[in-house]
């Protein structure tokens, strides 16, 4: 049997890029910090991520049919912390993308998409989605995560 803390360890040595998912509830808009980013097509365009079951907010992304994905920049690095531990959008931090759902301003990035697939994951689903539009933010340095911290790269 693996040590998920010895894997969690091992993992955090692979360094990843950070995104918030961001997607629209009757209670408001929501983010979610998620580092599980990965293209899966280009044609047809898609992309997925991954949410744990125990999350709580997993029913309301799990039930949301568009979200947005939005790579952060190197700067965003309080956004994420902040959506790793809190959902509720910060005022004045985004705006509506065309597909109704929420999207963070200034990310180096967004992805706008529709839940394509849900798929089990383990302790994870991972949800696909279909890209529907492209937004292309700040040349700047995106943000990364490492051994359990943020960096920069570019």
């Amino acid at each position: 049997m693996i040590d998920t803390t010895a894997q969690r360890a091992l993992l955090s040595r692979y360094p990843t890029g950070v995104t918030v998912v961001c997607a629209m509830t009757d209670a408001g808009p929501i983010g979610i910090t998620v580092n599980s980013f990965a293209s899966v097509s280009l044609d047809p365009p898609l992309v997925l991520w991954s949410i744990g079951r125990a999350s709580d907010r997993y029913e309301a992304f799990l039930s949301a049919k568009v979200f947005t994905i939005n790579i952060l920049t190197a700067e965003q690095a309080a956004l994420a912390q902040h959506y790793a531990q809190n959902a509720m959008l910060v005022d004045g931090h985004w705006t509506m993308a065309s597909n109704g759902a929420p999207r963070i301003s200034n990310a180096a990035g967004t992805l706008e998409c529709r839940q394509h697939a849900v798929h089990p994951g383990g302790d994870h689903d991972i949800l696909v989605g279909e890209v529907t539009a492209l937004h292309e933010g700040p040349a700047a340095a995106s943000l990364t995560f490492f051994k359990s911290g943020y960096g920069r790269i570019g």
